[in-house]
């Protein structure tokens, strides 16, 4: 899978390298990654911090060629997981 990279900036400049990056399948799902905070920040860290809205993800492919950016405050909510299962005794027959 390809990596993407999701640097965090500011409108005054870079604020966080990604020098690890993340697999994506494709842009699409870079892009999806991003909208949902890219494992850094959430919609609800920015309606808690309002300066957070002031943020971007600017994402890169794997060479760094910038690709997209993605306001912090067009990040959408993660949808909720599903409750785990519990698993009961396992009965012999």
């Amino acid at each position: 899978m390809p990596r993407y990279f999701f640097d965090v900036q500011s409108r005054s400049g870079l604020v966080c390298a990604d020098f690890h990056g993340l697999e994506c399948r494709d842009d699409a799902a870079a892009l999806s990654v991003a909208r949902h905070g890219a494992g850094f920040t959430s919609q609800e860290d920015c309606r808690r911090n309002p300066r957070l809205s002031e943020y971007r993800f600017a994402v890169a492919d794997a060479e760094h060629r910038p690709l997209f950016t993605v306001p912090f405050s067009d990040l959408e909510p993660d949808s909720p997981a599903p409750p785990k299962r519990r698993r009961g005794p396992r009965m012999s027959s």
